[in-house]
């Protein structure tokens, strides 16, 4: 059993600040990432969902305003021009149980002062979205971008296999009034939730990218392929051998297929957690470089030409697996853990 851990003295700092890269509009970027230290997300502490390890690693007692306004400080030290900002903690932004409303204006508007005119991502559950805070928080930063993880447009499978607690109307509901406030809807999928074979996570995925383009075109996904966090219902399963995180190559054709079949309606993106090793999505070891960097590549301007890729595991065991199946027992959901 993992538990949360109890931090000692007052929450000053965030915990963790870092520069890396991403795509607008089809061009390469500067990102400035910051992930705050908060109370964690109030769904984990209702069981959570089967994949998610980041409350292990967080303090439930309340950090307070004046402790945001510190990490917003030395975060934005950090700030070099960068267009476009990620705020992520480990529940939802537009939680005002783990961000106090006025808290979340502040933090904003500390954005708005230091770096002007920038791109905004925050992270929420649908149940926090609602009309009055979208605009609330828009009037400080324009350019906000709020990403959402649904992970799957199947209502079953998110409910059974991965705990999600709330439903597609749900999201829905939540991206219709981001849209209808102008500002920028960015969802995340989850490929190969647990007990999901690799044949069924592909065919779900590609189902999610296509809804979600008639629903919202012009939007962004990331499609993002299971890692192992401690502590989940998914390491369980991992542990013993009856599960294991998706091919590099199935996390390849989902994106080249959801393309295809979304009519190029959306940008596609993903960025591996843990790509290349056991316990994210790999390959065979002699082409994981590559193919990530292929994806890499594809995230930033949609090109397939990027994703044009082979290596001997591709046919030999890959094409196998998918035709074979793996161990993972179709059907069956969360329910049936006690029973494996």
């Amino acid at each position: 059993m993992v538990h949360m851990i109890k931090r000692e003295g007052p929450r000053n700092r965030p915990l963790s600040v870092w520069n890396e890269k991403d795509s607008l509009d089809g061009e390469e970027i500067n990102v400035l990432v910051i992930i705050l230290d908060t109370p964690g997300c109030s769904w984990s502490r209702q069981g959570g969902c089967s994949m998610c390890g980041y409350n292990f690693n967080t303090d439930p007692g309340p950090t307070s305003t004046e402790e945001y306004i510190s990490q917003m400080k030395d975060a934005l030290d950090r700030y070099r021009k960068e267009p476009y900002i990620k705020i992520f903690t480990s529940g939802s932004f537009l939680d005002p149980g783990e961000i106090q409303k006025d808290a979340q204006e502040i933090i904003l508007g500390m954005i708005r002062e230091k770096c002007g005119e920038v791109r905004v991502l925050l992270e929420s559950r649908p149940e926090f979205v609602t009309e009055e805070l979208l605009g609330a928080l828009s009037n400080i930063i324009p350019d906000l971008e709020i990403a959402i993880g649904l992970e799957t447009a199947d209502d079953k499978m998110r409910s059974g296999k991965i705990r999600k607690g709330f439903t597609f109307d749900d999201y829905l509901r939540a991206g219709k009034a981001i849209i209808s406030k102008g500002l920028s809807l960015k969802t995340y999928l989850l490929l190969k939730p647990p007990i999901t074979g690799e044949k069924e996570a592909m065919e779900d995925t590609i189902m999610s990218i296509v809804t979600i383009s008639r629903e919202f075109p012009g939007s962004r996904v990331s499609v993002n392929p299971m890692n192992i966090q401690k502590g989940t219902d998914v390491e369980r399963l991992f542990s013993r051998g009856i599960y294991k995180p998706p091919w590099l190559w199935t996390l390849l054709e989902t994106l080249l297929n959801g393309l295809e079949e979304s009519e190029n309606k959306l940008h596609l993106m993903s960025s591996p957690t843990a790509g290349g090793k056991k316990r994210g999505s790999h390959n065979c070891g002699a082409c994981d470089d590559a193919v990530l960097r292929g994806i890499e590549r594809f995230s930033i301007d949609n090109d397939p030409v990027h994703l044009d890729l082979k290596c001997h595991c591709r046919d030999q065991r890959w094409r196998k697996t998918l035709e074979a199946g793996d161990l993972s027992p179709t059907g069956a959901d969360l329910n049936d853990l006690r029973d494996m």
